[in-house]
Order: C-alpha cells, then sequence, then structure tokens
C-alpha cells in the first residue's frame, strides 16, 4: 500500500516535531505521581509505572473526583449527574445581590431561600397561584457570608438520592421520606451551622439558590417593590383546558434561561469556593464503603446512601475538621482571589485540561468514527481515516514528542513493545503538576486528594493518546520517517489492512471519553436554531414524574414526542433537547406546574 501524502500545511506542521531544534528546547521531568500516604489520600494503584498497556484499576475514581471538581457550581453537568458527591465552603463576597419574592410585604424572620438571579425568585412567587400580588425583594450582602455548598442537583425534590449529602449532614442518613419536608430541612440545617458560624447552604435546581438562615446578620435589604401579578386563563381553542397565563408561562422559560446562563465554566461565580476545604465521597481511602456500593453500577445512579455508619461517623469528623476555623478574617481575601488558602488555583488548573482536551478528543473521536458503518460521518476511505487521525494524535502531542522517542525500528508490527514511546507518556502525564511537587508539603488533606485526581486522570488521557500514536508511528505513519509499506498492504484506497487498528483505536477513545464522562460532549445534535434554546430536562420540568411521585402535576412539562416511548426516561437519562424560548410555545408540553 502506497502512503498517501498529507496537505503541505499539515506535513510541515507534522515535520515539527522532528525538528532538532524544536526537540531540543523541551524540558524533560521524571517528577513521580503522589505516593499515597496519610495526608495524600490513594485513588489510583501502580502509579509509579509507565507501561503504556496499563490503565487505571477498575475501583479508581479519579476520574470521578476530577470531573465532579472541574463542574463546580456549574448548571448543566450538575443537572446531568444530579447526585452531588462533593461538599465545599465558600464565600458570598460584600455586594452580591441576592433576591426574595413571596405574596405578601415583610423580610422572612425564620430561615428561608434566596436567589442569585431574580428570574428564579419570581417564579417562586408565582407559585402562590391564589395571591394576587407579590412583593420582590433584592438584598445585598454587608459582609462574607460563610455558606455550604452541595453540588448536584441538590434542591430537586426527587427521589433516587439527589439530596443525600444534605440529609447527611443534618440528619446522619438520607431520609426519602422528607423530601418534602424542606422548611425542617432548613431548620435543622441552619441549627446544625451555628457552631460553625454559617450563613447558609448553596443549591441547584433549575437555577441556584442559597438556604439563609438569618435575614437580620451579613445582608442589608436594598429594595421591596410589589411586582404585576400572574394568573391562568382558559385555552382559546375552546377545549376547556386551564393554561397558564402568557407571563407566567415566560416566567417558566426565563427561570429556565437563568439556569443556562451558568451551564458551563466558571459557572456560578457568585460563590467563592474553597477547594483546600473539599469534602468528596470519591474519596476511596476516606469512604472506603461506597466503592463496593457503586460496583457494577452507572454513574447516573451513583449516590451516597450505601454509606456505612463508620464512614459517617468519619465524615462528621471531616467535616468538623474543614469548618472548625473557615471564614477566618485573613483567610477571605485570599478564598475570593484564587479559590485557595494555599495559593494554587485549583479550579483553573483542572479547566485548564478540559480545554486542552474535551474539543480534541471530540474531533479524534468523530474522525475514528468514519470508518464505523453505524455513523453519520461513515467513510470507507481507511487510508484516509488513519492519516486524519494520526495527524489529530500528532497535534494533540506536539508539545509533548520529545526528538529523541522514535521506535527502533519503523516497521515492527502495532503489538509490538512500546516502552521506546514511554519518556512521551510521562512528560504529558506530569507536565501540568511536576511544578506543584515544592510546595506540596503546604497542602491540606483536600489538596492532596485534588492533586491526585488530578494526576490520575490527565495520566489516562495521555497514556491512551501515546498508545494510540505509538502505534502509529510503528506502522509508519509519521512524516518524518519514510514510509515503508506493509507486505500485502492493500493499495485500493479502502485500506483494509488499517481497519483492525482503526477499530481498536475507536474503541480505545470511545471507552476513554466514555471513563471521563465529561457532560460537555452532551450536545443538542443538530444544533439549536436562534428562537430554540438546548435544554437538559431538570427538575421540576420532566416529561414524567419519578416513578414515587404521584402528583399529577408534574407531567407533560417539556417533554416531547421521542421520549414518549419510554415516560421514565427524562430523570433517569436526562438528556438534550432543543425547545423554544421564544414565541409561539408548544402549549401541549409546556404547562403550569402546581409547586406546592
Amino acid at each position: 500500500m502506497a502512503r498517501r501524502s498529507l496537505p503541505a500545511f499539515a506535513l510541515l506542521v507534522l515535520l515539527g516535531l522532528s525538528l532538532p531544534s524544536f526537540g531540543a528546547q523541551i524540558p524533560f521531568f521524571s517528577s513521580p505521581i503522589a505516593t499515597p500516604g496519610k495526608t495524600s489520600p490513594s485513588i489510583e494503584i501502580d502509579v509509579g509505572q509507565w507501561n503504556l498497556s496499563v490503565g487505571p484499576s477498575t475501583e479508581s475514581a479519579s476520574h470521578l473526583v476530577f470531573d465532579t471538581v472541574a463542574s463546580l457550581l456549574q448548571h448543566w453537568p450538575n443537572t446531568r449527574y444530579r447526585n452531588g458527591h462533593n461538599i465545599v465552603p465558600g464565600i458570598v463576597p460584600v455586594g452580591t445581590l441576592l433576591y426574595h419574592d413571596r405574596p405578601w410585604q415583610g423580610t422572612p424572620d425564620k430561615p428561608d431561600w434566596v436567589a442569585t438571579d431574580p428570574e428564579h425568585a419570581r417564579w417562586f412567587c408565582a407559585s402562590f397561584e391564589s395571591s394576587p400580588r407579590c412583593w420582590h425583594m433584592s438584598f445585598v450582602a454587608t459582609r462574607p457570608l460563610k455558606i455550604l455548598y452541595f453540588d448536584g442537583s441538590s434542591a430537586a425534590k426527587m427521589q433516587g438520592g439527589s439530596m443525600d449529602t444534605q440529609d447527611y449532614v443534618a440528619w446522619n442518613a438520607s431520609r426519602p421520606d422528607w423530601i418534602w419536608n424542606e422548611e425542617g430541612r432548613i431548620a435543622d440545617l441552619c441549627d446544625w451551622g451555628k457552631s460553625y458560624r454559617l450563613d447558609g447552604f448553596y443549591r441547584m435546581e433549575m437555577d441556584f439558590e442559597i438556604m439563609l438562615c438569618d435575614f437580620a446578620s451579613g445582608i442589608q435589604l436594598v429594595s421591596s417593590v410589589q411586582l404585576d401579578p400572574l394568573h391562568t386563563f382558559p385555552d382559546p381553542t375552546g377545549s376547556g383546558e386551564i393554561l397558564p397565563d402568557l407571563g407566567l408561562l415566560r416566567m417558566n422559560y426565563q427561570v429556565i434561561q437563568a439556569g443556562s446562563w451558568h451551564n458551563f465554566y466558571p459557572g456560578e461565580a457568585r460563590l467563592k469556593l474553597d477547594l483546600t476545604r473539599l469534602i468528596s465521597f470519591y474519596d476511596t481511602d476516606t469512604f472506603p464503603s461506597l466503592v463496593q456500593a457503586r460496583s457494577g453500577v452507572d454513574r447516573l445512579q451513583h449516590r451516597i446512601s450505601g454509606i456505612s455508619e463508620k464512614d459517617v461517623q468519619v465524615f462528621h469528623e471531616r467535616l468538623d475538621e474543614v469548618l472548625r476555623d473557615f471564614g477566618n478574617p485573613q483567610d477571605v481575601h485570599l478564598v475570593q482571589d484564587s479559590g485557595s488558602r494555599s495559593g494554587v488555583d485549583w479550579r483553573t488548573l483542572y479547566q485548564v485540561i478540559v480545554d486542552r482536551y474535551a474539543d480534541r478528543l471530540e474531533m479524534l473521536q468523530y474522525i475514528l468514527n468514519s470508518t464505523d458503518p453505524t455513523a453519520e460521518n461513515y467513510s470507507q476511505n481507511n487510508t484516509r481515516t488513519v492519516e486524519n487521525a494520526m495527524y489529530r494524535l500528532q497535534l494533540i502531542l506536539t508539545t509533548y514528542a520529545l526528538r529523541t522517542a522514535r521506535p527502533p525500528t519503523v516497521d515492527t508490527g502495532v503489538d509490538e513493545d512500546l516502552s521506546w514511546a514511554s519518556p512521551v507518556y510521562q512528560y504529558c502525564a506530569t507536565t501540568h503538576t511536576s511544578a506543584l511537587y515544592p510546595v506540596k508539603s503546604s497542602f491540606t488533606r483536600s489538596e492532596h486528594l485534588l492533586l491526585s485526581a488530578l494526576e490520575a486522570t490527565n495520566r489516562e488521557i495521555c497514556r491512551v493518546l501515546v498508545r494510540l500514536w505509538g502505534e502509529g508511528m510503528q506502522a509508519g505513519i509519521d512524516p518524518g520517517l519514510p514510509f515503508q509499506p506493509k507486505e500485502g498492504d492493500d493499495d485500493s484506497g479502502s485500506g483494509e489492512s488499517w481497519s483492525p487498528m482503526l477499530n481498536r483505536w475507536r474503541d480505545e477513545v470511545n471507552g476513554l471519553m466514555g471513563w471521563l464522562g465529561w457532560s460537555l460532549w452532551l450536545k443538542c445534535r443538530p444544533e439549536c436554531g436562534i428562537e430554540e434554546i438546548c435544554y437538559l430536562p431538570t427538575w421540576p420540568w420532566f416529561k414524567r414524574p419519578h416513578p414515587s411521585i404521584s402528583n399529577e402535576s408534574f407531567e407533560g412539562n417539556f417533554g416531547g414526542a421521542d421520549h414518549d416511548n419510554d415516560p421514565d426516561r427524562d430523570w433517569k437519562n436526562p438528556l438534550p433537547r432543543c425547545i423554544r424560548h421564544v414565541e409561539p410555545f408548544d402549549w401541549r408540553y409546556v404547562k403550569i406546574l402546581d409547586y406546592v
């Protein structure tokens, strides 16, 4: 099989990998991966090995720690994976506006809820249909507010685990029978938080909210105005069905749109998290009982209700440890500036990894699937596909491909030892964290977990990519080396001899992306029109209610005909769809929810 030429520009880019002047500029670090210890939770095994054939342990939770931390305060991923696993203290800065709507005038004199977006607050006022009045109050934080954040859709009143973490804080157990006991929940959480001087608790449903413990401390009323009420009216078609007032209907969409403003990084930016105090239930050293509870369970159903009594005790000890001195005045400005008392901006560091690989992996997957007959972009030209895939791999690894890392011979076969590529693997896996080792001794326990999760996740990304690149190099698919076709290679253009390798590459990339589980790959395809919004079903607007909820008012809100074959699909496996957010709305699927 004669090798086909790449475009001149691509060839020049790839040839750059072989230029001595480029390779000589690349420093090489050999820093080891974090060593497990009493203050360094182990979430990966065989961490000192650089064997390209050895992947992570099946019990590893590194990717889950990484993804949940990278997704903190982002609406889209916490809608997708609504059962939260992280609890993080944070600060609401001075000057932050908060909103509270109710059908009567007056500031709450007991714990109550405030929204971070006024559209969300307005929606709560609209839920009191019997009242003709709506008072809209705005408050401002007059000092840094000390907040505890529960990730996931922790304000979604659903069975299945979305409220587990706060239940274990308040009551040491999951209480599915108290899902609607929100007054009891906020009262007990605020009573518990008094000893730590907490001002409230951050949660998410269709948008973000704060369970505020005391309206007379730390905030000040800015304005209190009366807004027009929202009503319902009969269906103008004469069907007799009572439909929501157009204003109320618009309000439903406005709340969804307000939540979508925080879909992806940086997400909800009005809370500054202190990740040096993060507690993750995916920390397998701290909560080993949950490893078995998650075994064989799809991530969408992961929850913490299977935790042992011993681990619950450990959880409260850790919670006391991270909160007992939380919010000291000298720490507040550091938390607000970098999210970390150590000075390491962990959120940004995690986002660097996501930014580097998310789009590139998605494109690589698209290219490789062009040889899959079930894919939309199916093409039988395997030769062109393998060249495009190798070009993409070269681009991804261009800053890690050391000049000295070359296969011993051009044509050794893809199943031979790839140890020659291990230096590239090591450099790729350590380049973002090796500089942190001199200050590692100052890290908190939470930061050791963050470092280990970042390293192990980045390590697996690099392992898979370098392995594929190495196989391609050994097969002679490298513009920097003379091409030597194998005996019996097909020169017909279909490149049948490449099929086994392409199939293996496709499986590897699909497996890696499935393991990572990044929610930003979950998109509306095709993209929505300008009058539409890409909507990921969230509580309370599912096509059908959770089976345990009998309230008929949950039915028919935002579902489409494509989900009618499985009425429970939306809450079990939320998938995005395009819905209109410009009139005319579809009355069949958008109905008023009787919230109370």
